[in-house]
């Protein structure tokens, strides 16, 4: 039997979100909070789960994840949600190495 050309999806297409999901803030409200973290911790790094964490001022963005300040929840979003006791400000070596890689704890 000889198909052609290509086969026919047999579910629809998946449709992006226009609204947030109840609860959760707008992208305007977590660009706010995100700078009130920032300004809280002064851009420095709250987390020091590393012996080779940056001390110094990071800057709020930037092109790639290494080279800018990081928002870190306490909690994950479902348990915590988005308040400003569940969130910290981290550099990339602590949030993406120490957190995500090695799976530290971390300190409230």
């Amino acid at each position: 039997m000889k198909r052609s050309g290509y086969i026919k999806r047999s579910t629809t297409p998946i449709r992006k979100r226009t609204k947030p999901r109840r609860g959760q803030p707008t992208p305007a409200e977590k660009t706010a909070i995100r700078l009130e973290v920032y300004e809280r911790c002064e851009g420095r790094c709250e987390l020091n789960l590393l012996p080779d964490c940056i001390k110094g001022v990071l800057p709020l963005d930037g092109p790639t994840p290494w080279d800018h300040w990081h928002l870190v929840h306490i909690h994950s979003k479902r348990l915590g949600g988005w308040g400003l006791d569940n969130l910290k400000g981290g550099c990339w070596k602590c949030h993406l190495i120490g957190v995500h890689e090695r799976g530290m704890k971390i300190n409230e």
